[in-house]
């Protein structure tokens, strides 16, 4: 099953990924042309956090997380990554998630994707991507709403206190303030208790997805 590598990257002040006249541009671009090449990668997209421009979240579709982590012990992996280090402001939160149902290019391709992750004490609800599910049913014709991907992390994960395995939710919308007219609707005051109530913990922000190709 193909498996997506999540990371978050503090970047330095003035890096603008999406100016080409700006040096992150040109190190990204060196990046992503050297891992594109890299047995097993699928498919790269990447983009600023719209709440704080200065974190870059990067997905990267692996054909399965063995992929992932052969790169990880390979040669290549030191000086590929490396060339990341002068954007770089601190350290690089990663995970790996497994995304359910196969409509993870559209939510990429949306104009915005809200980016949903859930922290659970110990092991995530094994029926939680079926109340996922559920809450995305609800939602078929809401104005803006493009549909969803949902999964598991591989890893155990932290917030607060609260450590287990979590889940992430990437929700595809029209538009930010499409997102935000549906917080004051009645849908979403029905639904939400569904997606938090078993939840101990969860950050929220959107991305612009661009494809590196």
């Amino acid at each position: 099953m193909p498996t997506t590598e999540i990371a978050v990257l503090p970047l330095k002040a003035g890096s603008e990924i999406g100016d080409p006249n700006n040096q992150a541009s040109s190190i990204t671009s060196s990046f992503f042309d050297s891992l594109r090449v890299v047995d097993g990668v699928q498919q790269i997209n990447f983009g600023t956090k719209v709440e704080d421009p200065t974190h870059l979240q990067m997905m990267i579709t692996w054909d399965d997380i063995k992929k992932h982590h052969d790169f990880m012990s390979a040669d290549s992996y030191g000086p590929i990554t490396g060339t990341l280090g002068p954007l770089l402001d601190g350290d690089v939160a990663m995970m790996h998630v497994d995304f359910q149902p196969g409509q993870l290019t559209k939510v990429f391709s949306a104009p915005v994707t809200e980016c949903l992750t859930l922290y659970f004490d110990g092991e995530a609800p094994s029926s939680y991507l079926d109340d996922v599910a559920s809450v995305d049913k609800a939602l078929q014709g809401t104005e803006g709403y493009l549909g969803y991907a949902a999964g598991f992390t591989h890893e155990e994960i932290e917030k607060e206190g609260t450590k287990g395995t979590g889940a992430v939710v990437l929700i595809g919308w029209q538009s930010i303030e499409a997102h935000h007219a549906f917080r004051e609707t009645k849908a979403f005051k029905d639904n939400i208790g569904t997606l938090a109530s078993t939840a101990k913990n969860r950050t929220v922000w959107h991305v612009q997805f661009m494809q590196s190709v």
